[in-house]
């Protein structure tokens, strides 16, 4: 694991296990209050999936809050116009990644946790060259009136939500009302309701996230 930065972001940086260049690419956002450091350790088990893909584990641009030790994607309590104006950083360091390996839009994903997930479900759902999949855990999809029903025309990346049924920090019902508010746009979306787990990633609840992604993206 090194560090590196794609656009304005910058964090921790892993190589394909197998070396060589990445037949593809795998962000994971943090959540409010942590850094980069937070969930690098995630790479390690979806690599092993995954031999050929990179990881970009990006600390979020402003300190925290109530926090000014950890990182946050936007002000927690600006669940409107928070997301919006973090969305340019997060997809300018895809965009970067991806021209900088020479991969197509469909070797990409976005994932993240609580916050993280927030930012990867409105980011993936929002850009141009979106990524073939989004995994969210934890988090809640906040933005939503300009997402466009999918059709012939218009297609969005395939989504996974993860969610802890005990969590008492992004309440377990915002998964089924994110998925309702997908599933009214036509917008594929898969959901992974964890028993006994409150405001984290477990073990099942991340095997189930790694196959999820190996049906969409290029190992």
């Amino acid at each position: 694991m090194t560090m590196r930065s794609f656009g304005d972001l910058s964090g921790h940086f892993k190589e394909p296990a197998r070396g060589g260049n990445p037949s593809s690419f795998i962000m994971i956002l943090h959540g409010w209050g942590a850094d980069g450091a937070d969930l690098a350790d995630l790479a390690m088990p979806i690599a092993m999936r995954f031999p050929g893909a990179a990881f970009f584990i990006p600390d979020a641009p402003d300190p925290c809050t109530m926090n000014p030790a950890g990182r946050q994607w936007f002000d927690i309590d600006d669940r409107v116009n928070g997301p919006v104006l973090a969305a340019p950083c997060i997809e300018t360091a895809l965009a970067a990644a991806r021209d900088a390996f020479d991969l197509p839009a469909s070797a990409t994903a976005l994932t993240g946790f609580s916050q993280g997930g927030m930012m990867a479900l409105h980011c993936g759902l929002h850009m141009d060259n979106a990524p073939a999949a989004i995994v969210s855990f934890s988090g809640a999809l906040l933005v939503h009136d300009k997402i466009q029903a999918a059709d012939d025309q218009t297609t969005h990346p395939e989504v996974l939500l993860v969610h802890g049924r005990e969590d008492a920090v992004v309440p377990f019902a915002l998964m089924a009302a994110s998925a309702g508010i997908l599933e009214g746009k036509d917008i594929s979306v898969q959901t992974a309701a964890r028993s006994g787990v409150g405001h984290g990633i477990d073990p099942d609840g991340l095997t189930i996230a790694i196959d999820f992604l190996a049906t969409q993206l290029p190992q």
